[in-house]
Order: C-alpha cells, then sequence, then structure tokens
C-alpha cells in the first residue's frame, strides 16, 4: 500500500486521477517508498539516475555541492513535487545534483521500466510527463536569462520588474527568503544584501523585510539595458 495516495494526487503525473485509480495503477508496477529523517543523503551526484522520485511527505532539498565544499539549494520539493525524471531517460542517466531530505520526509521511487510500463498503460500519464519536462525547460531557460545579465543590480533589476508584473503592483513580496533569493541570483548573500543597500541609496528601490517598494521603475528598467 503507498502511503499518503493524497500526495500523489498533487503530483502532475497522476492530476486528474483518483487515489483508487492511482493505487490500482502503482499496484501494477514494483516501487518502494523510503522514509528519511533530516539530512538524509536521498541521492548522490554522479549516482545511476535509473528512478524517479515523487515527495509525498515532508521536504527534500536538491543541492550542487562544489569542489571546495561549499553547497548550494537549486530546489526544495515538497509533497507532489518530483525529481530525476529529467535524466532518467539520458544517455548517461547519472544524478547530476546531490537529493538530501531538507526535513523528516518520505519519498516514492518509480525505477525506468515500470515507468515505461505506466506510459504503456496509460498515455495520460506520458503526457503529463512531457508536460512537466516542458516546464522543466521553461523554468531553467528563465535561469539562463537571470544568469545571462551582467550585473548582479541587472538581475535584482529583472526579478523585482518581474515580481512587479505578476504581482501588478510597485510594492512585491517575494516568495521566498533573502538566502534563498541570493542562491537564485547566483550570488553571495553579503553581497545582495550589500547590492540592496545601494539601490535604495540610490532611490532605485525601498524595503523592509521581503516585501519591496519599485521607486523607480524606469531606472530598474534602465539598468536592464545599460553595460
Amino acid at each position: 500500500m503507498i502511503p499518503n495516495l493524497e500526495a500523489l494526487k498533487s503530483c502532475l503525473f497522476f492530476r486528474g486521477k483518483t487515489a483508487e485509480e492511482i493505487s490500482a495503477l502503482l499496484g501494477r508496477v514494483p516501487c518502494q517508498t523510503r522514509v528519511c529523517r533530516k539530512n538524509d543523503l536521498i541521492a548522490t551526484e554522479g549516482d545511476p539516475a535509473d528512478r524517479v522520485g515523487i515527495v509525498l511527505e515532508g521536504r527534500v532539498e536538491v543541492q550542487k555541492i562544489h569542489p571546495t565544499g561549499r553547497s548550494m539549494t537549486i530546489a526544495r520539493l515538497g509533497p507532489g513535487e518530483t525529481f530525476g525524471e529529467a535524466v532518467v531517460f539520458s544517455r548517461s542517466a547519472v544524478f547530476p545534483a546531490t537529493v538530501v531530505a531538507g526535513d523528516a520526509c518520505s519519498v516514492l521511487f518509480i525505477g525506468r521500466d515500470p515507468l515505461l510500463a505506466l506510459f504503456a498503460e496509460d498515455t495520460g500519464i506520458l503526457a503529463r510527463f512531457m508536460e512537466n519536462m516542458s516546464e522543466r525547460l521553461v523554468l531553467l531557460n528563465r535561469k539562463i536569462e537571470v544568469l545571462s545579465l551582467g550585473s548582479l543590480r541587472q538581475r535584482v533589476a529583472h526579478d523585482l520588474l518581474k515580481l512587479s508584473r505578476e504581482q501588478e503592483s510597485s510594492v512585491v513580496t517575494l516568495p521566498y527568503n533573502k538566502r534563498i533569493w541570493a542562491e537564485h541570483l547566483n550570488a553571495a548573500r553579503p553581497s545582495l544584501s550589500r547590492e540592496l543597500a545601494l539601490m535604495q541609496g540610490k532611490g532605485l528601490i525601498s524595503f523592509a523585510g521581503n516585501t519591496f517598494t519599485l521607486a523607480d521603475r524606469k531606472g530598474l528598467e534602465d539598468l536592464l539595458f545599460s553595460e
């Protein structure tokens, strides 16, 4: 029996299916549930990526470990979210990053061949798998777009203007804390704090906590086209 079928109902692969339908599908293919404690290693960069993981409970973190030993969290995944699907059918089929338990969690693993069996049995799952891959590519393109901007100030301006459009306001709230934002911007947290203070001093923005006011929208827009 698969625990927490409600989490699987929120997984893109099984969207629109009842708990009973999901249970029946998974009952016909081999799969494994692993319960982890906080900081448990789930997958190591370079390990064979012969399975897809679906978070059932808790939270997992996808990290990139640098040769210096410094780690950078590149994704945080909660119930219903997946990892490994981008590489499970690749030629190299190895995990490109390390996956650890962010807190106590449980993860359902489905191997490559059982996943293919599910695709053959239910083409809707295959369609949603491809949709998931397409969304991942869109997010990757957005990440490349941010990192292609020259300076940290430009990257900050880009993100704040994007949030302003999404939230339809010149006062925006970050959907994450500043540490995660710094990782997203490929910057050290102290560097981001200094840059925000400088931008506030120049009258481009003002902020308190995670709430930012775009005081000079034109100035921020001009930054994106400066050298």
